[in-house]
């Protein structure tokens, strides 16, 4: 049988964290361990005759207590003690950030389902890694997913395109920090040109560590990307067993099942379980291939800038009007994004800004062309659309995500039209207004 083929994009996260090298007694270390490790030459060894529980076996009068073994380096990785003199053990948490293709060889030497059955991911499909450069170092871009900005989406969904734009590849898997792996979910699920299967899959724990929840992530990901009825569902989040919907997730909290879908509108499109992958729900919004957001070549480096703006009881205008300046600053500074929005974080139900916040709302996007979207700071219930908040409505995305969009929505239909004069406003003006805000509005009730 032929095993589809599937891209594989390391980008680093705790996914790809492993532990630090110590070293072991046996090389002048402190401490007694073994780490997966490649032999040099074949190497003869006796092994004990035990059962699981250590106990040794029964054996004839003529017979050793021991196998003769030959462990040739062909085979593949050995736990063996680690001799790099002078390592130690750090006193706090050290990301080692690995190579992706040295964790599914581990993966698949070392990891066993719960059938006792190794070579997992080698059985699910034909891996293929493609790392992405980061053209500002020239290395591979390998960190933690706190650190991104809207660049690295942007590498990322490039190189998402490019390798599903092959015609032998099946589908995709994003290896992901936990941090911000449901926005690069959520920014491919808009801009992936293709009904192939893009799924991100993150971990908890680290690779190597006690209790690690990457490796079977990865190689849930990976049998989720290789099957049938993944294609058409959009980018997709495979953690703790299940398939989460990228619009909708959100990390809640770090423990390995910390991860659930918001909005009140949606729960897991389906689950992973030993047999089979099953799924249960299709997304009914726009995404992937039917995206109205999606590029139609690669997107470009610099991305529109849209920040979010929380309110709460005294919220006032002083952020905002910083955004604002820093906006107009921008429109003339090259390299800097020459587009701008403001997504507000609002009340729940309806994401209405605090009333302090009203008018300088009004004053970005009347005098300067700045469109302003509402979310529900509550993250359940779609946001209606009221007479008295003339702002673009996010439904029922939550800020994180809605200011995804929002990003895209400016990149493809650009920047409002003022008004001539803002203190009064003609009626053209407002008629104008009123039908840029509605393309805008379009995106967000059908996305």
């Amino acid at each position: 049988m032929t095993l589809p083929k599937i891209a594989i994009i390391p980008t680093g996260g705790t996914i790809q964290n492993g532990q630090p090298l110590v070293s072991s007694s046996k090389a002048g270390g402190d401490f007694n361990l073994l780490r997966p490790q490649r032999l040099h030459e074949p190497v003869a060894v006796k092994i004990a005759k035990e059962d699981l529980d250590g106990n040794p076996l029964t054996i004839g009068p003529n017979e050793e207590p021991f196998w003769d073994v030959t462990l040739d380096p062909a085979d593949g990785l050995y736990l063996l003690p680690p001799m790099t003199p002078g390592q130690s053990p750090p006193q706090g948490y050290a990301a080692v950030h690995m190579n992706a293709r040295r964790i599914i060889e581990e993966i698949d030497r070392f990891g066993l389902d719960t059938s006792g059955r190794n070579n997992l991911l080698a059985e699910a499909a034909t891996l293929e890694v493609r790392e992405i450069i980061d053209p500002r170092t020239g290395r591979e871009l390998r960190a933690g997913g706190q650190t991104f900005s809207m660049f690295e989406l942007v590498l990322i969904s490039n190189a998402v395109n490019q390798a599903l734009a092959e015609d032998d590849v099946a589908g995709c898997v994003v290896t992901h920090g936990t941090f911000t792996a449901e926005e690069t979910a959520c920014f491919l699920h808009y801009t992936v040109n293709s009904d192939k299967p893009v799924v991100v899959a993150a971990s908890q724990r680290r690779h190597s560590s006690m209790g690690n929840d990457g490796d079977w992530n990865l190689v849930d990901a990976v049998r989720v990307a290789a099957h049938p009825d993944a294609k058409g569902r959009g980018a997709m989040l495979v953690m703790n067993e299940e398939i989460l919907p990228a619009r909708e997730v959100t990390k809640t909290n770090q423990r390995p099942g910390g991860f659930a879908s918001s909005g009140g509108s949606a729960s897991a499109l389906g689950s992973v379980e030993s047999d089979q992958v099953t799924f249960y729900f299709r997304p009914e919004r726009k995404h992937t291939l039917w995206s109205d957001v999606r590029p139609n070549g690669t997107l470009p480096e610099v991305m529109p800038r849209v920040d979010i703006v929380k309110t709460y009881a005294g919220a006032d205008d002083v952020p905002i009007a910083a955004l604002i300046d820093r906006a107009l600053k921008e429109r003339s500074i090259p390299g800097a994004p020459q587009k701008h929005g403001i997504l507000v974080e609002g009340f729940a139900y309806d994401g209405k800004p605090h009333q302090f916040q009203m008018p300088i709302l009004e004053t970005a996007m009347y005098q300067h062309g700045l469109p302003v979207a509402v979310a529900n700071r509550g993250d359940h219930g779609r946001v209606p659309r009221l007479v008295d908040n003339p702002f673009i409505s996010c439904d029922n995305l939550m800020a994180v995500k809605a200011r995804l969009l929002l990003i895209l929505a400016i990149e493809k239909l650009g920047m409002l039209t003022p008004f001539t004069d803002a203190a009064n406003p003609s009626a053209d003006d407002r008629q104008r207004l009123q039908q840029q805000l509605q393309r805008y509005q379009e995106i967000f009730d059908t996305h």
